[in-house]
């Protein structure tokens, strides 16, 4: 069955026991690892730490049977059990019929897959049977992220004032996962879970970054420094957060448009660090090292260079065509391999 909405949260705090297996998926990373972690919290026993079993898609892909084995399983406890299995997709969708047509298991199996089509024959076989169910994670944005933002607080005992709300959700990225690392930050800003505190705007800004902001000058340094997994990390987590391919791309020019500038001023200053200090705003002490290797690295050319293929990638993703987050990726991929050799 296909459930959304009011009915995936009721399912969700109470699940029907005649279900054998959900599939969790989406573009929300963060909010389907918290619900599968709530799913089989409420299925296996928390005191049972052989109660839950842990697979991959992968796994089943090499062993179609490792499945109903895991899920028919006894616990070395005797007690109530679950199953897991991470990054499901298509390829494993014969092995969960064929164990669903066989009656499923014992155990209630919890799928976790990254974002799945309305045509992927994994989704379709969740939602088409009785026994089965599919949930959507997408993320969370206006009164829907609000809600979770005062439902967290105040099970920690902590208090908005009426101008914080609005500041926060500003600063909050889109990803389940990434939101209550920060509301966690916050509440031990605060001074703790069930300190009672009230946290103003004042608060917020002292505590909490810009996540999005965050995620953009990670892009930009892992560019500029040709730190090649850096960079898949941070593009993943920015447009998990709802930033847009131009607003990378935008980012980066920033970037390198402010090593242009530290190396033109330091002709005049003759000294690099120095030109680097006059930058307004300030380049943030923490990063400053990196900032000042990659001005040495770039020459003025490949900056130019760099400005013209980032100038061409954002007028392809304004094309109209579906392909902006691909495009946008492998041009900054084309850039972080040039800065690796600059830097070699």
């Amino acid at each position: 069955m296909k459930l959304s909405g009011t009915k995936a949260d009721a399912f969700l705090r109470k699940p029907d026991l005649k279900v054998r297996a959900i599939l969790l998926f989406g573009p929300d990373g963060g909010l389907i690892r918290e619900r599968a972690k709530s799913l089989i919290n409420h299925f296996a026993d928390e005191n049972d730490p052989f109660g839950v079993t842990e697979l991959t898609g992968d796994m089943l892909r090499k062993d179609g049977a490792a499945l109903a084995d895991a899920s028919n399983a006894m616990s070395l406890m005797g007690s109530a059990a679950a199953v897991g299995v991470r990054d499901a997709g298509d390829s494993i969708v014969q092995v969960v019929e064929d164990w669903l047509s066989a009656g499923g298991g014992v155990h209630p199996v919890v799928f976790e897959a990254g974002e799945l089509a309305p045509r992927s024959k994994l989704r379709s076989c969740f939602e088409k049977r009785a026994d089965a169910a599919a949930i959507g994670c997408y993320p969370d944005e206006g009164r829907d992220l609000a809600g979770v933002v005062r439902e967290h607080m105040a099970a920690n005992g902590v208090a908005l004032d009426r101008d914080a709300l609005p500041v926060l959700l500003s600063r909050l990225g889109t990803d389940r996962l990434a939101v209550r690392q920060e509301l966690d930050k916050l509440v031990m800003y605060a001074g703790g879970p069930g300190s009672n505190a009230t946290v103003s705007a004042a608060d917020i800004e002292a505590s909490i970054g810009d996540v999005k902001s965050a995620s953009l000058d990670d892009i930009a340094f892992a560019v500029g420094g040709g730190n090649q997994n850096a960079l898949g990390m941070a593009m993943d987590r920015a447009f998990s957060e709802g930033v847009t391919a131009i607003g990378v791309i935008r980012a980066v020019q920033r970037h390198l448009d402010r090593l242009h500038q530290a190396k033109t001023l330091a002709q005049s200053e003759g000294n690099l660090q120095g030109a680097i200090r006059k930058l307004r705003p300030p380049v943030f002490f923490k990063v400053a090292g990196a900032f000042e290797a990659q001005a040495r690295a770039w020459g003025a050319q490949d900056l130019a260079r760099a400005f013209s293929m980032l100038l061409e990638t954002e007028r392809t993703c304004k094309s109209g065509l579906d392909i902006e987050r691909a495009v946008c990726e492998r041009a900054l991929l084309q850039l972080t391999q040039a800065a690796r050799r600059f830097s070699a």
